[in-house]
């Protein structure tokens, strides 16, 4: 991003940024990158003025909001790295190579210090056990810095180090044009000046152009449409009303149409995107063995043991905009508490499956977390305790790993789902109740299971251990303003009836935690005094807000997407992350 100030902003999409100022700017600035004064010994100021030491605290007083799972800094069990440690990877095949006399980067030397980047370098290195994602990243940082001042800089990456994998019809360069050639620019004129550096990155191959973030030939270049580049085949809203809905031609023609959203739908910008987005959503649980809630809010009571349709969607043909699925859950043998056995998500194609205490299936084959699927519109991630699967513009739906599942679907569903859950039209009394009702329409029996008869309804009047869920001033208070208790009540009762089951109570609790989450709720801490201790695996320990993927190997090579909430669960110790099925020490995360 430049400004016609000549105040410059650049990201990498991942780790490094950079903010450039004309000189004026010196003593007028403030926050984490200090106040460019040319003396770095005053750069620790508090938004007072105050003169700080700490670095934890003055970072601290520069923020901007409160993110759910994160912190200041590390406060336990941190990591440091000796310099014993950081000694193995000075060498030329690590950090190494930044302060190399006679190595790639030896140019650039005299304009830029490399020594801070060396010492940056080897702590992440380090702290990652040489992950060689990291070393790369740390090097790469350096090379921008350079060719940002018009310095030429040696081949540094091979085929077996850092090498950089591009996109299809795209090279590598380690000296491209900062202005590559664009579809855009066939139409009008390039705001990008020429630099007198060159970058290194993935450029298109001969006779492509860049079209946003792909390469295509001239004759699939996009749309030039009131100031704004669309790919070919793109639709869009055009106005701020969402009342025309346009779409982008081949050889740069624009075809445009009446529009308006639906009933239950708003015009409105989600993920930098406008257009028509649901009011509100449908939200189907499984509470328990027994207890279920369908997408009218109807309770059922409900002790089959067979496999069912939670929910389904049919596809209706081209002009239907509705993503069709379909939720099975398959239940265990055992009329007393029939717990989940899997769950199977068949969406876009492909099938996923979940069965308790093993890693996700996709079409049969298991794979680790996080998963991204049918070219991003399916991903799934572990948050806490939870897996949760999120397709674009459909379902969500998050599992325990044990007996609470919550499915949503966007208010644009409505009358169209099918299953144990309901058919979402706003009525609940039409929804089917009677475990021969439900397993003659969505079960399938076998000699080994059964539909079951009516479990026995439990009175309310004395909740017992169930009622901490609703006490005003107990530990889910703060979650009462975004989830009512009360259906949360009755379903642990259910649960809990005819015997005192102590694992099937702290599922119930557990299973209200998630929705309080979810939905933004402040939950506090419930388990001590509920003797529902969480056992994590080794190298993790127990937190009331984790959010897994934020801690994930995947994150070292490629961006993962957690979901905007945090889940109570196991967090990884510090310098271990979480490779999709336990927490190992980060040079053995994986590809």
């Amino acid at each position: 991003i430049k400004t016609d100030f000549e105040v410059i902003v650049t990201f990498d999409w991942y780790s490094y940024a950079r903010v450039i100022l004309p000189n004026t700017y010196s003593r007028a600035v403030c926050g984490l990158c200090g106040n460019a004064d040319g003396d770095p010994q005053d750069d620790f100021a508090l938004p007072d003025g105050q003169q700080v030491a700490d670095a934890i605290q003055f970072a601290d007083s520069w923020k901007v909001a409160d993110v759910p799972g994160c912190g200041a800094g590390c406060t336990e069990d941190c990591k440091v790295c000796t310099e014993a440690e950081k000694r193995a990877y000075r060498g030329d095949k690590h950090c190494g190579l930044l302060v190399k006399k006679r190595g790639p980067f030896a140019a650039c030397h005299s304009a830029i210090d490399p020594a801070p980047y060396f010492d940056d370098c080897l702590f992440d290195t380090c702290l990652y056990e040489g992950h060689q994602e990291t070393v790369c990243r740390s090097l790469s940082a350096y090379v921008t810095a350079c060719q940002s001042q018009g310095i030429r800089i040696k081949p540094w990456r091979t085929v077996a180090f850092c090498s950089l994998v591009c996109p299809p019809n795209q090279h590598y360069e380690l000296c491209g044009p900062t202005c590559p050639a664009t579809c855009r620019g066939q139409e009008a004129a390039e705001e990008c000046e020429e630099a007198k550096f060159c970058a290194e990155g993935c450029f298109c191959d001969q006779g492509f152009l860049l079209s946003g973030d792909r390469c295509v030939p001239l004759s699939q270049c996009g749309c030039w449409h009131q100031e704004r580049y669309y790919q070919a085949g793109e639709e869009f809203f055009a106005c701020p009303r969402c009342s025309e809905r346009c779409v982008c031609k081949g050889d740069g023609v624009v075809e445009c149409q009446p529009a308006g959203c639906g009933a239950d739908e708003v015009c409105g910008v989600q993920d930098g995107v406008r257009g028509c987005y649901p009011q509100d959503c449908g939200r189907c649980q499984v509470l328990g063995a027994v207890s279920y809630s369908t997408f009218d809010g109807r309770p059922l009571r409900f002790a089959g043991t067979c496999a069912y349709t939670l929910a389904a969607v049919e596809d209706a043909g081209l002009e239907d905009p509705l993503v069709p699925f379909v939720v099975e859950m398959e239940k265990e043998n055992n009329q007393e508490a029939p717990a989940i056995r899997r769950l199977l998500v068949t969406v876009h194609g492909v099938t996923l499956g979940m069965a308790r205490g093993t890693q996700w299936e996709v079409d049969g084959e298991q794979h680790l977390l996080p998963l991204t699927l049918a070219e991003g519109a399916v991903t799934v991630t572990q948050e806490g305790t939870h897996r949760v699967l999120q397709v674009q513009g459909g379902p969500k739906l998050l599992y325990d790993g044990q007996n609470y599942v919550v499915l949503t679907v966007p208010s644009t569903y409505r009358s169209r789902t099918k299953g144990l859950c309901g058919d979402f039209n706003g009525d609940a009394s039409n929804d089917l109740t009677t475990p021969q009702e439900l397993g003659a329409a969505w079960g399938t029996l076998t000699p080994t299971c059964t539909h079951g008869s009516p479990p026995p309804t439990c009175s309310s009047d004395t909740p017992g251990p169930c009622g901490v869920l609703a006490e005003a001033t107990g530990p889910f208070a703060g979650c009462h303003r975004v989830v009512a208790p009360q259906e949360y009540v009755a379903g642990c009762l259910q649960e809990q009836c005819g015997r005192e089951d102590a694992a099937a109570l702290c599922r119930s609790l557990q299973a209200y935690a998630a929705a309080c989450q979810a939905a933004g709720g402040e939950l506090q801490e419930w388990r001590a005094a509920a003797k529902c201790p969480l056992s994590c695996p080794p190298n993790s320990r127990y937190e009331l807000c984790a959010r897994s993927c934020d801690y994930a190997c995947a994150g070292l090579s490629a961006d993962t997407r957690c979901t905007d909430k945090c889940f109570e669960g196991c967090r990884c110790d510090e310098g271990f992350l979480f490779n999709g099925a336990e927490c190992v020490p980060a040079g053995s995360c994986g590809c």
